[in-house]
């Protein structure tokens, strides 16, 4: 075994590592084994580290602009502290990582090409590849992991519109109904499955069970009957489903509590892409408060590892980094954006 297998091994999944304490002598010599600047590695903090090992999770994204701000960010920190705190310096190369061009994915297809750029999800280029050749797909993965960017990214990408349809609690909402004038009510799913487009099935694990059977049905057999004709409509050859869901269709679990078992035939038909918080975008949310982006990463990685019930989401970063710069005292900002009525057990457990 070669010290790279080593350290990966040592590190695990990046797509699920989570910092630990003693993690920055590993997280730096990998960096180093893998290539990167040996200067801008030694500066760089073990969060900043750690961001990059994540980022590594998919290799064929376009990380160049990503490695340029973690690099910046860990200068910045350097001559700040060589400087004691000098302002002016954090200031001006804030200014510099804010004038890096956002991140850019390039896609061609028999349509032509596409330019998506701004705060692209690293699953994303996964997810346009699956989507591309014809497969249904369900991305897995936390509250606020940014699913539903990824479909949205994917619409475009193909060049296909984009619908949505959220959890559902009756077969109607997925296939329309007839109202006592005789009046038919589309839906988002007949339109996408009918003249093509990329449809998020969004929550799927849960979905009303019935609703449930009848995706799958015209999943597996290519149409689909709807109340207002007499002849099933048949798939259309650019309809695209993304689900998304929380849990692996195995039912609830100690977060997730009201999901729902997804059968095996059903799961069969998907292919299972999981998803996790992209940590280089919210760097990006944060809008430079790295005390408040390193405090809900600190919070996060303490309600993993003590499997408290409670959701540490990408918009805690996006909406708590907001009001502070709003000038929000810091004590609201994390009761109203980061513990949100979380029980005093559990936060004395985050004080700890």
């Amino acid at each position: 075994m070669n010290r790279l297998t080593f350290l990966s091994q040592r590190l695990g999944d990046p797509r699920k590592y989570i910092l630990s304490a003693d993690d920055k002598p590993y997280l730096t010599e990998w960096a180093l084994s893998t290539g990167f600047d040996a200067i801008t590695v030694h500066a760089m903090s073990a969060v900043d580290l750690a961001n990059l090992y994540h980022a590594s999770a998919n290799p064929e994204s376009p990380a160049n602009v990503d490695v340029q701000r973690v690099t910046a960010q860990a200068v910045m920190d350097t001559l700040a502290a060589m400087l004691k705190g000098d302002d002016t310096v954090r200031r001006v190369v804030r200014e510099e990582i804010e004038a890096l061009p956002p991140r850019q994915l390039i896609v061609t297809s028999s349509r032509g090409t596409t330019l998506i750029d701004g705060l692209i999800h690293y699953r994303t280029p996964l997810v346009i590849k699956y989507a591309a050749i014809g497969d249904d797909i369900m991305l897995v993965g936390p509250a606020g992991c940014g699913k539903t960017m990824i479909g949205e990214h994917t619409a475009q990408a193909l060049q296909l519109p984009f619908y949505i349809t959220s959890t559902i609690n009756d077969t109607h909402e997925l296939i329309g109904f007839v109202d006592g004038h005789g009046k038919y009510h589309d839906t988002p799913f007949r339109h996408a499955y009918k003249k093509g487009g990329v449809w998020i099935a969004d929550e799927i694990d849960a979905w009303d069970a019935n609703a449930l059977l009848a995706a799958n049905s015209a999943l597996a057999n290519g149409f689909c009957n709807f109340p207002d004709m007499s002849e099933p409509i048949r798939r259309h050859a650019d309809f695209r489903m993304l689900a998304t869901a929380n849990t692996f269709g195995v039912g609830g679990d100690r977060l997730y509590v009201g999901r729902n078992e997804l059968d095996a035939a059903s799961l069969d038909r998907l292919s299972v892409i999981e998803v996790d918080y992209d940590l280089n975008i919210e760097r990006m949310l944060a809008g430079g408060n790295d005390r408040w982006l390193e405090y809900v990463w600190k919070v996060r990685k303490i309600v993993n590892e003590k499997r408290i019930r409670h959701v540490v989401s990408t918009r805690a970063v996006t909406k708590g980094a907001r009001a502070l710069a709003n000038g929000v005292d810091w004590d609201d900002v994390c009761e109203i954006n980061l513990f949100k009525g979380m029980n005093s057990k559990d936060r004395d457990k985050i004080d700890d």
